[in-house]
């Protein structure tokens, strides 16, 4: 088991940027839930704990076992959750009122806030901390304390507000890692390669290893791993589902083949996706349905290969925490699923794609949902809608690529619905989004090239009456990322 800070999950998006920070400087870190044990977190290797909650957030930490404060664990608690540990521990606190949120930030010299900026800042919805005998204030606002620790029970608390690239978030985490916890910086790309590789290959045995493949980057990495493990042992099998993007199965074959090595094995199932849609509507309903027709297609197909002891899935961390986990193998199959990429979140997997050589083509793909394209059909899901869909989905796409906008764009696609105003009309609705301040915001395309798709979905797209722009911000970024 290797040794890991744990990061109570009290709030997803902050809980998430701590992880993706640390992880970003080489430690090993794990989202767990927020009523995780001592004894949990011990199995789990735990080498120090974090809990943060927003600055605004709920004071009261009900979930948290006492026993992780008194069992020698360096423990850092953030944001709100250092004036709830406050109280816990026998002091007081007060909404903290400054003009404009601008406050001069003194920090003790301690190893925990090495390297961190001091003097006037903005941090937002502070309390001033009272605290008991037992505690030492390190980290003030205007000579008012907002941070505290224990030092024989390893407990710091600190009121600021952890944010994505922010110096001062990064040196603080590191340095309760490496300090305060002597986490090794271990969790490099060649670590992670070398464990991944030998989980495989220990897994397989003398068997052969059934990976499958959909053109994404987690797939990808996921099949040049299993063929470092066991070579021409490998089975690559791509399921053209009849949900995917223009000329999608046959570049995913080709790039595999070309730029990797591997031959792919394309099961056509697109009947048995349709079939199995006919008639819902619901979002989930189909991620739901897809991935339960993914995973008959892929047992059947692991009759067939003979000898297969293993199926490898590009599985990664976003899937286990915010996704539609594969039903289990079934109760009477001796097939083993190993999923490499379980404990990396998306941009690792990227990481590791270029780490591994894979072509800018697979580890630069923007996020595709696990049902394709019948989560952006809006309503049924038939041949006809697809065909529509994908056709002006491809419009968008060479438009935006032949301007070169897809470098600052972190997805872009079209959708299909309804058109309200015209019965048995469709409307498409384009949709192009990059990061801003953790979150998807729609990206500001170019009037003339919305304008140039728009003329040509509305030419050759018959059954389309209207085309749109959504502008709606999306906060999914943050997890998805």
């Amino acid at each position: 088991m290797q040794d890991a800070i744990l990061i109570l999950d009290h709030d997803p998006e902050l809980a998430g940027l701590i992880a993706r920070t640390l992880r970003g400087q080489s430690i090993y870190c794990r989202l767990v839930p927020a009523h995780t044990s001592l004894a949990q977190a011990q199995a789990l290797g735990a080498r120090g704990l974090i809990f943060a909650a927003p600055p605004a957030g709920e004071l009261p930490l009900p979930s948290l076992d006492p026993a992780l404060l008194t069992a020698g664990l360096p423990v850092l608690a953030l944001g709100s959750a250092a004036v709830a540990l406050c109280i816990h521990l026998g002091g007081s606190a007060e909404p903290l009122h400054t003009e404009n949120d601008s406050i001069t930030l003194g920090l003790s010299p301690l190893p925990l806030l090495e390297g961190m900026g001091v003097g006037e800042r903005v941090i937002h919805a502070l309390w001033e901390l009272n605290l008991p005998p037992t505690l030492d204030c390190i980290a003030t606002a205007t000579e008012r304390c907002i941070g505290f620790a224990q030092a024989q029970q390893h407990l710091y608390a600190l009121q600021y507000a952890i944010e994505r690239n922010d110096p001062d978030s990064i040196e603080l985490l590191s340095n309760f890692a490496r300090h305060v916890c002597a986490m090794a910086a271990d969790w490099t790309e060649e670590h992670i390669i070398q464990s991944a590789v030998a989980e495989l290959a220990q897994a397989a045995g003398e068997g052969r290893i059934l990976c499958a493949v959909s053109g994404g980057v987690d797939s990808a990495v996921c099949a040049k791993l299993a063929h470092q493990a066991v070579g021409d042992r490998l089975d690559c099998v791509f399921v053209d589902t009849g949900l995917l993007r223009d000329q999608e199965p046959e570049t995913v074959i080709q790039t595999y083949q070309e730029s990797l090595g591997l031959t792919v094995q394309r099961v056509d199932a697109r009947q048995t996706f349709l079939k199995g849609l006919q008639g819902v509507k619901a979002a989930q309903d189909k991620e739901r349905i897809a991935s339960a027709l993914l995973a008959q297609v892929l047992y059947k197909q692991m009759r067939y290969s003979g000898a297969v002891a293993v199926l490898a899935l590009g599985t990664n961390y976003n899937d286990t925490l915010y996704g539609d986990p594969l039903p289990e193998t079934p109760a009477d199959s001796p097939l083993t699923i190993v999923e490499p990429l379980r404990d990396l979140f998306k941009d690792e997997v990227r990481r590791l794609a270029l780490t591994l050589a894979l072509p800018a083509t697979i580890a630069e793909r923007q996020p595709f949902p696990s049902s394709g394209l019948a989560l952006r059909v809006y309503g049924e899901v038939t041949a006809k809608r697809l065909a529509i869909l994908r056709k002006a989905d491809a419009f968008f796409s060479e438009e935006v690529r032949a301007g070169g906008h897809e470098r600052r764009l972190w997805q872009y696609y079209a959708a299909l619905c309804d058109n309200p105003d015209e019965r048995g009309g469709h409307a498409v609705i384009l949709r192009a989004s990059q990061a801003c301040s953790g979150e998807a915001c729609a990206s500001r395309l170019p009037y003339d090239l919305l304008e140039r798709v728009t003329l040509r979905i509305m030419a050759e797209l018959p059954d389309v009456s209207r085309v749109v722009y959504d502008l709606t911000p999306s906060q999914r970024y943050l997890q998805m990322e």
